[in-house]
């Protein structure tokens, strides 16, 4: 259960840095240690009291998803789906009296809803978060691109929940994914797209 909490909170500190935070200050490719603010951020969530004594995992909400297919998913086809997709959303800015700062909340296109729950493919480059507690990112863009700097919007990452026993993966490794994709409305300790069940599949 600690794991799982710790593994919101990862998630949680890096969307509040991009969704509230000018991350360009930031940009380990300008010379600063975002790694090092990142890292910190992540400590002083895990050293509170609320969620150090928590008795259960943190809350999470989502789109509400269509069941599962009955069929096995290795005998299934996934759906192909490209970034250029996942961009039809919009983002309001609302006010999160608990966090007294700025919350961004998608509003998603019926098309991308019409996804949600869905078996998909989707290829790109992968970005650790934690390579030891198994938190991948993947990405429209390469790390070189910088999108913790503010080059890309939120929708251009999406959380790999792995499966068991996946191998390590390394920066910018071009990947692609199959999985069950999960849409994020409300959750603020999730990022908006993710790939539930996740494998590697070249």
């Amino acid at each position: 259960m600690r794991n799982t909490t710790q593994r919101y909170l990862l998630l949680a500190a890096a969307l509040l840095l991009v969704a509230c935070t000018d991350l360009s200050r930031y940009c380990r490719h300008a010379g600063s240690s975002y790694l090092q603010r990142f890292l910190l951020l992540r400590e002083a969530a895990l050293s509170a009291p609320a969620y150090r004594y928590a008795a259960s995992p943190l809350p999470w909400h989502t789109t509400t998803a269509p069941p599962p297919d009955p069929a096995p998913e290795q005998d299934k086809d996934p759906r192909p789906v490209s970034w250029r997709q996942l961009k039809d959303v919009v983002f309001n800015r609302i006010w999160d009296d608990k966090l007294d700062m700025p919350m961004l909340y998608p509003q998603f296109s019926r098309g991308i809803k019409s996804l949600n729950g869905a078996y998909i493919r989707i290829s790109g480059y992968v970005i650790p978060l934690d390579v030891k507690g198994g938190i991948y990112v993947l990405s429209a863009n390469p790390n070189n691109a910088c999108f913790f700097c503010g080059g890309a919007g939120p929708e251009s990452v999406m959380a790999l929940q792995l499966k068991p026993g996946h191998p390590r993966f390394k920066t910018d490794d071009y990947l692609t994914f199959t999985g069950r994709l999960r849409l994020n409305e409300k959750n603020i300790y999730e990022l908006y797209y993710n790939l539930d069940g996740a494998e590697a599949t070249q």
